[in-house]
């Protein structure tokens, strides 16, 4: 089952703020630097999936727990195993 189905969205519906999203960009680079709108718009679009596999494994944890709650141990321990684990 997608994820998006329990809360009754598409994938399209679901997204991150667009000005919040540009001004995160923009802070991050050097004042001289520009980043198309196209570029912006891969980047929000990357977040959001990054949001949604790090949502669906740390609800995978949550379930291995037999607990109801993500909780932020759930989270951390979803980050443990994907490619951010050293």
């Amino acid at each position: 089952m997608d994820p998006m189905d329990i809360v009754g969205k598409s994938k399209e519906d679901v997204s991150l703020p667009k000005s919040t999203m540009v001004k995160i960009i923009k802070e991050m680079l050097p004042p001289d630097v520009r980043v198309a709108r196209d570029a912006q718009d891969l980047l929000v679009e990357c977040c959001v999936e990054f949001i949604n596999l790090l949502s669906s494994e740390s609800n995978e944890v949550c379930s291995r727990e037999e607990k109801k709650t993500i909780a932020p141990e759930h989270v951390i321990k979803a980050l443990s195993v994907s490619i951010f684990s050293s």
